[in-house]
């Protein structure tokens, strides 16, 4: 568009021009005028050569600043979401880190105190993990881990929120959800968990416990995560690979482990 209308002026210019020559020298002879004519279309044509050359060069240039500038974004975009995963993720199990679980504990509690959203938190632990470790090694361990939250990742639906908190310690935040839904959700999760072979050799069975609290709307996200480990810390005194639920009492009065 732009090359059009320079061309245009450099036209109406030239043909101006003429004008003026024929105009000014009315004797002059045929000759003289077709040298004039050429001269005037060379004024044209070579200006426009020059353009388009000078067009041509600019629109590639701008083509590889595009590409330079589109791949720049794409690499920034990259190491934003490399950026966002290694603060947000565990890097050995690929579930959430402690620091974001917090964050997202907090937004669920801001969301219950806004509406009509309840969620329940549970603890869980896997109870072979420092034995494994002891006698197999921390890389057998490690790999029990990996296996233990992908059993747990596929049993949970996409609403829900699991995090590795400690070595061998996994919280979840299970959205719309009473005590006795985490209840049957932790049972089903447990079955799976019970699956896991970590050594064809050896008859190990995994066994997870897990300590459950459901937010009543006065607790703290600190109070929630110290209630659940609470339960937890009640189901393993009472054998392990069981679940346990914490006995909420108002704020005035002692809470208790059932």
């Amino acid at each position: 568009m732009q090359k059009s209308r320079i061309y245009a002026l450099l036209g109406i210019n030239t043909i101006v021009l003429y004008g003026l020559v024929l105009f000014l020298l009315p004797e002059a002879r045929l000759q003289q005028w077709i040298v004039i004519g050429i001269a005037m279309v060379l004024m044209v044509i070579v200006p426009a050569l020059l353009i388009d050359r000078l067009v041509s060069t600019l629109t590639t240039s701008l083509k590889e600043r595009s590409a330079e500038l589109k791949a720049a974004r794409e690499e920034l975009e990259k190491l934003r979401t490399k950026l966002a995963q290694i603060t947000t993720l565990d890097e050995l199990t690929g579930c959430y880190n402690n620091r974001y679980f917090m964050e997202l504990l907090r937004q669920r509690r801001g969301m219950a105190e806004r509406g009509r959203y309840r969620f329940t938190i549970a603890v869980l632990l896997v109870d072979q993990f420092e034995d494994i470790v002891h006698h197999q090694g921390l890389g057998r361990g490690h790999e029990v881990l990996q296996l233990f939250s992908r059993v747990v990742k596929a049993a949970l639906r996409e609403v829900d929120v699991i995090a590795r908190l400690e070595a061998d310690r996994f919280g979840m935040i299970l959205s719309d959800c009473s005590e006795e839904d985490a209840l049957a959700i932790i049972s089903r999760i447990s079955k799976l968990i019970g699956q896991i072979q970590v050594n064809e050799a050896d008859d190990i069975k995994i066994t997870a416990s897990g300590g459950l609290t459901t937010y009543h709307g006065t607790e703290s996200v600190e109070d929630l995560v110290a209630h659940a480990e609470q339960a937890l810390a009640f189901a393993i005194s009472q054998g392990r690979d069981r679940v346990a639920g914490y006995n909420y009492t108002t704020p005035a009065a002692t809470s208790q482990t059932k």
